[in-house]
């Protein structure tokens, strides 16, 4: 019995195996193989290709331009010869081919696709813009009733439904022709070559200096790991790629919308070449680095730059933007900043609107259809310095920690102000003598200041352990170590001789006084900082708050600051 078990169980897996083989040969045959209901003998995609009439065109640019790498070297044969378009629709790789109609272009056009003595640069462009727009690789069919989308061979996704491509119908009954490497769909147009929005501004002869070639030379080529395929590990530890997908990848790209994304939609403000010119002009005054600082010019066209594309790029898909058509945000939304200081950062209320939205017709003069998305170009500068580059500077007292060890410092949380609660407690710094002196000196180091004016503030607290004592306070502020801050206040200074007080000097000083009813935002004075720090290690501004309490005012005052911070407001002339 076991032997007869044993031998139809091999004989019940004979038969499985067969039955499989069998449906495997029956889908080979399907998809490769000749079939009664085909109008075309089924061949290798470019033989039967060659047979249809009204695609000639077609055929003759495939044969008469040669495959580029991404550089636009030419791949060769071991001959010396190199591998046309048409070689690969005769290799056994899958393809989907949709043939453009002879009809669809005009002759003059033909005449430079199909031209066999095409310059390396036509060449490459006919290939990339042309020619793998409609190819794509593995197998599409076309039927049933879904809509979906096809990445050609250059990466350009197209729409396809069952009755058309990118718009472009199909002609007749040819599509779904099976060939023995592939599919070949006719088309009674062509597919147009649209460019992603990267790809326009970094090559259309308008942009191109201006900004084009900027944004480019901060991106790099990496591998997309998760679209890759590894080997294993090199000596060094490296990952060996087999299949390497590579993506544009920059800090730009990174920071506001990775616009050279296929697999994304965007919307980007562009100002004219002229607008933009002159904003570039207006703004890069804020970015003047000191002379000796290293790179200090690129520095200024980097960052003046940055403070350009803050809120020209908007993310369009459905979650990114769930308050339209009421309104759109730009990639640099952060919905925690927007909480904290009250403001509507990269936030525009109906974009849409014909004449006051930033995408209507009222602002912007035209559009640019692209692969991933669409370009507005406009004449007006819809932006507030403030809201977008020119942002207040603040200093969060609780979170310093550069202050001298004589002083007592230690943080504190304050819930509520003379028996009222606050709506939001409030972190600060508590700073006293440690050695129980009344007066005494505490600098703060600023960094990332534009060049420019700025009014800087104070945010004191009422010290609620001395009941309505305010602090009396000396600010002094200094850049790069000089003083830069003058003071509108006199006090004598008495000596006592023996004989009497004689006034011997005066002593210009000015003092800052708090109401301890209330958070008191005191000015500290406006000053004009000769230089940008931004996003420097350095902080060559300081600010210096001093305890003016002694022995004869101690009833009067308090020697101890209960500080939040200190702010840097920027004067807008």
């Amino acid at each position: 019995m076991k032997n007869i078990s044993g031998f139809s169980a091999k004989a019940v897996l004979l038969t499985a195996s067969l039955m499989v083989l069998a449906s495997c040969n029956d889908t080979w045959n399907d998809h490769y193989s000749y079939k009664n209901d085909s109008n075309y003998p089924v061949e290798k995609i470019d033989v039967t290709l060659k047979g249809i009439e009204g695609y000639k065109n077609f055929y003759k640019t495939l044969a008469t331009t040669d495959m580029c790498d991404k550089y636009g070297k030419r791949y060769e044969n071991s001959d010396g010869s190199y591998q046309s378009f048409l070689s690969l629709l005769n290799q056994d790789q899958f393809l989907t081919v949709w043939a453009p109609s002879d009809a669809s272009i005009p002759d003059s056009v033909w005449a430079k696709y199909t031209d066999p003595n095409k310059d390396d640069a036509l060449n490459f462009e006919v290939g990339e813009q042309f020619i793998k727009t409609h190819i794509a690789r593995f197998k599409h069919t076309i039927g049933g009733l879904d809509t979906t989308k096809v990445f050609m061979m250059n990466g350009k996704p197209v729409v396809s439904t069952p009755t058309s491509i990118a718009g472009q119908a199909y002609h007749g009954t040819d599509k779904n022709i099976r060939c023995l490497n592939g599919i070949l769909h006719c088309l009674d147009g062509n597919i147009k070559y649209l460019p992603n929005i990267y790809e326009y501004i970094t090559t259309s002869p308008e942009y191109k200096t201006i900004l084009g070639d900027w944004y480019a030379s901060y991106t790099l080529e990496e591998v997309d790991e998760s679209r890759s395929v590894a080997s294993g590990i090199d000596e060094n530890g490296e990952k060996i790629w087999i299949d390497a997908v590579m993506i544009e990848s920059s800090v730009l790209l990174k920071r506001f919308g990775n616009i050279n994304s296929e697999d994304s939609t965007y919307a980007f403000l562009l100002p004219s070449p002229e607008l933009w010119q002159t904003q570039f002009d207006r703004i890069k005054q804020y970015y003047v680095y000191n002379e000796l600082s290293l790179n200090n010019d690129s520095l200024q066209k980097f960052y003046a730059g940055n403070a350009m594309l803050t809120d020209l790029t908007f993310n369009m898909n459905r979650k990114a933007q769930r308050y339209l058509p009421d309104s759109v945000y730009s990639t640099r939304y952060n919905s925690g900043e927007n909480r904290r200081d009250q403001k509507p950062y990269h936030i525009f209320s109906h974009p849409f609107d014909p004449v006051t939205g930033i995408f209507g017709k009222g602002q912007c003069k035209d559009s640019i259809e692209c692969s991933n998305g669409k370009i507005y170009i406009t004449d007006n500068w819809p932006f507030e310095d403030t809201l977008t580059f020119l942002r207040n500077i603040k200093l969060e007292a609780e979170n310093y920690r550069n202050l001298n060890s004589l002083f007592s410092v230690y943080e504190r949380t304050v819930n509520s102000i003379g028996g009222v609660e606050l709506k939001s407690p409030v972190r600060i710094m508590r700073i006293s003598y440690s050695t129980g002196e009344l007066s005494w000196n505490a600098r703060f180091n600023i960094q990332g200041n534009l060049k420019g004016k700025y009014k800087i503030q104070a945010v004191i607290l009422p010290n609620q352990d001395e009941d309505n004592k305010p602090i009396r306070l000396h600010p002094s502020v200094q850049f790069n170590g000089e003083s830069i801050l003058d003071s509108t206040w006199i006090e004598w200074d008495y000596f006592d001789y023996g004989g009497g007080r004689d006034s011997v000097s005066q002593v210009m000083e000015y003092y800052i006084v708090n109401d301890p009813s209330k958070v008191d935002t005191l000015e500290i004075g406006v000053v004009d900082l000769p230089y940008c720090a931004y996003d420097m290690n350095t902080a060559p501004l300081s600010v210096t708050l001093s305890s003016r309490v002694n022995t004869n005012n101690v009833d009067i005052y308090t020697s101890e600051l209960w500080l939040d911070g200190i702010i840097l407001e920027p004067v807008v002339e």
